[in-house]
């Protein structure tokens, strides 16, 4: 079983400032962890906007081209797109050696139509996934919120993507609810279901501060293929952030034979992370916990991180199971104006 690390911290970090990081910042940042030894760099997202040097958000390969510069022998270079804002496949230029190589897709199970009716969104998903992977590139599968999957709708899902012959399929924790036993679980059904050659990943939050135990007993289950793990610098990210870069690089240098450069991780911290952290903190905190807890949007743990901790309770517990999942923020100061 071979291991790799995802650096994402200059695609969901930019949750924390608009992806604007800096053209300078951006290119030291790359070339930093080009060298570390992370085996995979994702560089943003793609999307159908304007471009500006300064940010991650990129509307077209020719300007990941550019951000990225010559390729560090030995790291596989990414990018994200996601299907509920997508970046239109009829844009997306054939495969480049010269330019990404994977191009990860977040799904959705469901959506809600024109009517409001709530709607299965996966074949839209397979559709674009499938344009991505006719356009030449390496494809990543990233279905959201794994736990609303039941094992049956998870193993067909995995088998249908499996059609595709992607560079991997994941196991995302978006609201970071799950344990390790519960991520474990459906690690499993994957490994039993995928072919051969296709490796599995791993994305986790820190709602409940488990992602780094999740990614330690995914190691140490040794499973039948290549696995892939998550991770960003000082765990940026929204809400309550990621698995932390340097604590994984320390633990598989230590215990997986790895020689990751802790150094160009704590450099990029200080050069860059650190003053994001000052401006709009990320983290654990009692807020995220509780939406975790809850299983809702942690969107709502935003909105609620001044209220008194008792307060969210009773309010997470009044949310119906869609208002759960859908953030409003109507319906926060609704409730807040009627129990004051």
């Amino acid at each position: 079983m071979g291991i790799s690390l995802l650096d994402c911290t200059l695609r969901d970090g930019g949750y924390l400032n608009d992806w604007n990081f800096g053209r300078d910042a951006i290119a030291d940042i790359i070339a930093r962890l080009s060298h570390s030894g992370v085996e995979i760099l994702e560089l943003g997202f793609l999307r159908d906007e304007p471009y500006q040097a300064d940010r991650t958000i990129f509307p077209s390969m020719e300007q990941v081209k550019t951000v990225m510069g010559q390729k560090h022998p030995g790291v596989i270079y990414s990018v994200m797109a996601e299907v509920a804002n997508p970046f239109p496949v009829e844009k997306l230029a054939p495969a480049d050696p010269e330019a990404a190589d994977i191009i990860r897709v977040v799904l959705w199970k469901t959506k809600h139509d024109a009517d409001g009716h709530v709607v299965d969104a996966l074949e839209e998903g397979w559709q674009y996934c499938n344009g991505v992977v006719e356009k030449g590139y390496r494809l990543c599968v990233q279905p959201a919120r794994v736990s609303q999957y039941s094992d049956e709708e998870f193993t067909a899902m995995v088998k249908h993507f499996s059609e595709l012959s992607p560079y991997a399929i994941y196991v995302v924790d978006s609201w970071g609810t799950q344990n390790a036993e519960e991520l474990l679980h459906y690690m499993h059904l994957a490994d039993q279901t995928m072919p051969a050659g296709i490796r599995m990943g791993y994305h986790g939050h820190n709602n409940m501060m488990q992602a780094l135990s999740v990614a330690q007993a995914m190691i140490k289950e040794r499973f039948s293929r290549d696995i892939i793990i998550d991770a960003s610098v000082y765990g940026i990210g929204r809400g309550a952030g990621n698995l932390n870069l340097e604590l994984i690089a320390k633990y598989l240098n230590e215990h997986g034979g790895k020689h990751y450069d802790l150094e160009a991780f704590l450099e990029v911290y200080s050069r860059y992370v650190k003053a994001v952290y000052a401006a709009t903190p990320w983290g654990y905190s009692i807020p995220y916990y509780l939406t975790a807890k809850y299983d809702c949007n942690p969107a709502y743990a935003g909105a609620l991180k001044d209220a008194e901790t008792m307060r969210i309770v009773a309010f997470l517990e009044s949310l119906a199971p869609k208002d759960r999942v859908m953030f409003n923020r109507m319906n926060v100061k609704e409730w807040m104006e009627r129990h004051e």
